[in-house]
Order: C-alpha cells, then sequence, then structure tokens
C-alpha cells in the first residue's frame, strides 16, 4: 500500500505543474540541517548537468558521528540510501514509461537494476537529516535504530552548497572516477587491526589515506563490524558505497578507503577506464 501511495504522491506532483523538475521526498520522522534545502538546489543544478546521476540524498548510511569528519564533502553512492531525498523527473518519467514502478517495496526497486540503470546518487559525508525516533516510516526501531541510526550526525552549521554547484558538477563520473582510482593508487595499504586501533599505534605517515580492502560480502561484514559500519549489502553492493569503496574517518585518526579488493585492481591498472561496476 504504502509502495501505491508514493507512486500515487509522485505522479500528482509532477503533473501538477510542468516546470516542476525536482522533488524531494521526506520521511514523517526526519529533523534537517540548517542548509538541507540548500544543499538540495546544488544537488538539482548537479543531476541536470550529469547523466549518470539519477538522485540525491541528504543520508549517508555510515554517517555515524565517528566515522565522518568534512562538513562539505560530497560523494556518490551506486546503493539507493532514501531518508531525505530528491526525485528528478527525468527520471520519474523513465520509470513511468518503463513501467517499472512495484507492487511493493519501492525503496528495494530503487536500488535495482531496472531503474537505477548503473547510475549513482549524491550524498553528503556529513548527514542533512537525522530521523529523531526509534518508531516511524524510516526504520523498524530497536536495535537496528540504536546501532546505526541514533550515531548518525547531523550537520550543525550551514555551506554555502550554491557556491560549490559549479565546481562539483565539473567532468561528472569520468572526473569523480579519476580522482577516486588516484586516491586508491596513492593510499597506504594497512590492516584492518590497525585502523581500528583507537590511539593511532597503527602508524603511517601525515596526512596520506589508508587502504583497507575486503575480499569478500562475508570479509566485509567481518571487518565493517569492527569499523561501526552498516554491515549490510544491497543489489551485492555495501550500503553507503561506490565502485566497492566506503570512505570514513577511522579510530586510527585517518581517511580510510574501504575497498574490494577488484577496485583496487582497477585502480592500480590506472589505463584511464571508469568503474563500470564488475569491481563491486
Amino acid at each position: 500500500k504504502m509502495t501505491s501511495h508514493y507512486g500515487f504522491a509522485f505522479r500528482s506532483a509532477f503533473a501538477m505543474d510542468p516546470t516542476y523538475d525536482h522533488l524531494i521526498i521526506m520521511e514523517d520522522d526526519l529533523e534537517v540541517a540548517p542548509d538541507f534545502f540548500e544543499f538540495f538546489t546544488m544537488a538539482a543544478y548537479v543531476l541536470n548537468r550529469d547523466d549518470s546521476l539519477y538522485c540525491a540524498s541528504a543520508w549517508n548510511d555510515n554517517g555515524m558521528s565517528q566515522l565522518v569528519k568534512e562538513l562539505d564533502s560530497v560523494r556518490r553512492t551506486d546503493v539507493f540510501p532514501g531518508l531525505g531525498w530528491m526525485l528528478p523527473r527525468r527520471v520519474w518519467e523513465e520509470i513511468e514509461g518503463d513501467h517499472t514502478w512495484p507492487l511493493a517495496f519501492w525503496d528495494e526497486a530503487m536500488r535495482e537494476p531496472q531503474i537505477r540503470k548503473g547510475r549513482s546518487c549524491l550524498i553528503p559525508e556529513v548527514n542533512r537529516a537525522y530521523t529523531f525516533g526509534s518508531h516511524g516510516n524510516s526504520q523498524a526501531g530497536g536495535n537496528w535504530w540504536r546501532r546505526f541510526l541514533e550515531p548518525i550526525r547531523l550537520a550543525e552549521r550551514p555551506i554555502a552548497w550554491t557556491a560549490k554547484a559549479a565546481s562539483l558538477s565539473v567532468g561528472g563520473k569520468a572526473a569523480y572516477d579519476s580522482r577516486l582510482s588516484k586516491a586508491i593508487r596513492d593510499a597506504e595499504e594497512h590492516s584492518i587491526d590497525e585502523a581500528v586501533a583507537a590511539d593511532g599505534s597503527g602508524g603511517g605517515e601525515g596526512t596520506v589515506d589508508w587502504l583497507v580492502q575486503f575480499s569478500s560480502e562475508a570479509d566485509f561484514v567481518n571487518k565493517a563490524g569492527r569499523f561501526g559500519l552498516l554491515n549490510e549489502y544491497k543489489e551485492g553492493r555495501p550500503r553507503a558505497s561506490y565502485c566497492g569503496v566506503i570512505t570514513i574517518w577511522a579510530p586510527c585518526g585517518k581517511r580510510v578507503l574501504f575497498a574490494h579488493r577488484k577496485t583496487v585492481v582497477w585502480a592500480r591498472s590506472d589505463d584511464g577506464s571508469q568503474c563500470e561496476g564488475s569491481q563491486r
């Protein structure tokens, strides 16, 4: 029933005025950051110029306070997050034209290939939305909320997102993948034990990023649990990941690229190719 209501709402809103190019969808239990709407103003600008993106969200599934740091950082994810998100008209018209809106579990369908079509969502490092209770439409409550939702950090002060919009749209996916590939090649490889050393005893030099690899879903679940990440796969990918990589600030005090080994192979080949998904 809820999926039908969402579909009716999207269809009605876009039909209301042909000049509406985007919808912002909010659940009933969200608190928003001071720059929530300016973030989406920036996101709309970028979405209009980058066909490799199909949505934007105010939510980072791994935006726990201990794992995030940079208020003005924006990332991509291959796993639809929801919880305060933007739907472009062009994507809804695709869904309508393809008849791919589901009968149930609309959020899972947004992650599936018939809707995602290899595209990604834009998300902030530090969340611009926070779910304020253990009951509501956003989650089932209980232990899940205490472990993965209550610790989420909500951005405390605004960022001038509209001033950053033009620079964030430059180069699109190709430029983003190039930066990610270089970051992996330049990172200093460490074990999970070193990365979770809260006293920084793992060593390392200066501000160099660290790289921690995982090789399978089981390996990911084990290591993600040690980081305090949401250790769940959706559609064959870790939540909040892009190209098989989750970027966090770890207890060691370093920015850590937690990456699938196939992504590392891709990055180290340095052949200029874009991430196409086989790495994940």
